[in-house]
C-alpha cells in the first residue's frame, strides 16, 4: 500500500504462526530464561559463567586501542535506548503505513520497552558492582547485571528482524540471512560495553538471554493476535 487511508484502513495481515512455530519459540523464550537465571545463580558463588569474567575483562582491556574505543562508543550510542525508540518508532510507522496491522507493526518498540523494564527492575534486584572505574572508558550509571545495552540490543534487533521477516520477506533464506543480521547487531552493542570496560561478560551475556526471551515471547504473541480474522477479534467474549 502507498500512502495512508483516511477513515477505515485495510490490514495486511501475516499468515498465522503454526503451531511448530508456536512450540519452538517457548521453547527459545524458555531456554533463554534459563540461561538468564543460571548466570544469576552464579553470582551467589562467582562459579560458571562468572568465574571468566574477570579474565576477559582484562583481555578486553589490554587489547583495545584508541580507535577500538571511539568505535565502541558510536556502537553503544546507536544501542542505547533512546536511539532503538527512535528506530523502532520509524520501523512501527513505515510497517503501519504500508498496511500492517498496528501490533504486528509495534512489536519492535514494545519488546525494547519491556525488555527495558526487565533489565532495569534486575539491576536494583541484583545490585551487582562493575568493573573498576579506573577500567572504565566512558560514564555509566546504574548497577551491572545484566547489562541494559544488551538487552536492549537483542529484545530490539531480534523483534525488528523477525517482524520484517515475517511482514516483507518471503524466501526461507533471506528470512535467516535477516534474523542473523538481527543477532549480530546485538552482538555488536554487548561487545561494546566490554570493549569499555564497563559490563563484565556475564553481565552481557545475560542481557543477551533477557533481551532475546522478551523479543520472541512479544513478537509471536503480537504476531499470533495481529493475524486473527478481524471478525474474531471483535467478538464479544461468551
Amino acid at each position: 500500500m502507498s500512502g495512508v487511508e483516511r477513515g477505515p484502513r485495510t490490514s495486511n495481515r501475516a499468515q498465522p504462526p503454526s503451531r511448530r512455530t508456536l512450540t519452538v519459540a517457548a521453547a527459545l523464550v524458555v531456554a533463554n530464561l534459563a540461561v538468564f537465571a543460571l548466570i544469576a545463580e552464579d553470582l551467589l558463588d562467582g562459579g560458571g559463567l562468572i568465574s571468566h569474567d574477570e579474565a576477559v575483562s582484562a583481555w578486553f582491556v589490554e587489547h583495545r586501542t584508541d580507535a577500538l574505543i571511539s568505535a565502541a562508543k558510536v556502537v553503544s550510542t546507536i544501542g542505547s535506548f533512546t536511539s532503538l525508540s527512535i528506530l523502532g518508532a520509524l520501523l512501527g510507522i513505515w510497517l503501519w503505513r504500508r498496511g500492517w496491522h498496528v501490533a504486528l507493526a509495534a512489536a519492535p518498540v514494545v519488546s525494547l520497552v519491556l525488555a527495558s523494564l526487565a533489565s532495569t527492575a534486575s539491576k536494583a534486584l541484583f545490585d551487582r558492582e562493575r568493573p573498576p572505574v579506573v577500567l572504565h572508558a566512558t560514564t555509566v550509571t546504574l548497577a551491572a547485571f545484566p547489562s541494559g545495552h544488551a538487552t536492549d540490543a537483542a529484545a530490539f534487533f531480534l523483534a525488528a528482524s523477525v517482524t520484517l521477516a515475517i511482514a516483507i520477506v518471503e524466501r526461507l533464506s533471506t528470512r535467516v540471512l535477516l534474523v542473523a543480521t538481527g543477532l549480530f547487531l546485538a552482538m555488536l552493542v554487548g561487545l561494546s560495553r566490554l570493549v569499555l570496560g564497563v559490563h563484565w561478560l556475564s553481565d552481557v551475556v545475560a542481557g543477551w538471554a533477557l533481551g532475546s526471551a522478551v523479543a520472541i515471547a512479544v513478537v509471536v504473541t503480537l504476531w499470533y493476535l495481529s493475524s486473527r480474522p478481524q471478525d474474531e477479534q471483535s467478538a464479544p467474549i461468551p
